[in-house]
């Protein structure tokens, strides 16, 4: 799984200024442009199995890491690290942390196909909000022989400056304003049998065209596209 801060762990992106400039916010635009990347897939009776970090946890998991590194190096300002910092940061605090994976998808699939039949997201760890609802509701005949599966993804933005990770948005409150549009865009678009909510109307507060990347065996959803 990809970690948002592997590439300025490793030397080839310097961190975002938004670690080191205490009153920078983030000012979303229709034009940002968005992934959605599959990075976990489990059968869904293993679904509570599954470590649940929710946003706010990573968020914090972030914030706490990059304290410590600030520490080690004397200060994030610049933005790049040099080798010797880097060695210092890893021997202390290992690699960096995995992001949250909000959203999450429950598909059904037999002979003729995957179908895409829950979304939903979460924000808090240990929980997996709307999965015991969806569950039951899985129980119905026509889902009887049907293998169950859910995936989970992280969101990426992109602002033509850098590509920010869900995780890094600014302030807290924006991020999971964010979550809920891309979930809403997601919903809407694609109409999944068992949501009940968002499928009338697009409820997302932003354009986002949305782009689908499965990096796990058989793609599921891969390349797929999600506009207003």
């Amino acid at each position: 799984m990809y970690r948002p801060l592997s590439a300025w762990i490793n030397r080839t992106h310097p961190i975002s200024e938004r670690f080191y400039t205490p009153e920078f916010v983030d000012v979303p635009k229709d034009d940002w442009s968005v992934w959605l990347s599959i990075e976990e897939v489990a059968p869904l009776y293993k679904a509570n199995e599954m470590k649940w970090l929710g946003l706010m946890d990573s968020r914090n998991e972030t914030r706490n890491y990059l304290d410590e590194a600030a520490e080690i190096i004397d200060g994030l300002d610049g933005g790049w690290l040099d080798n010797e910092e880097r060695v210092w940061i890893l021997d202390e605090l290992g690699d960096p942390p995995l992001p949250s994976l909000p959203i999450y998808l429950i598909t059904c699939s037999d002979e003729e196909g995957e179908e895409l039949v829950y979304i939903g997201k979460t924000e808090n760890t240990n929980r997996f909000l709307g999965g015991h609802s969806a569950s039951l509701k899985l129980h119905a005949p026509e889902y009887k022989n049907k293998n169950k599966k859910i995936y989970r993804g992280t969101v990426w933005f992109h602002n033509n400056d850098e590509y920010i990770s869900l995780d890094w948005v600014q302030p807290e409150e924006l991020a999971v304003d964010l979550l809920d549009s891309t979930e809403s865009h997601l919903i809407y678009n694609f109409q999944p049998k068992l949501n009940t909510s968002k499928k009338k109307k697009n409820y997302a507060k932003w354009g986002f065209y949305i782009h689908i990347q499965n990096f796990l065996e058989g793609g599921f959803l891969n390349d797929a596209f999600v506009s207003t």
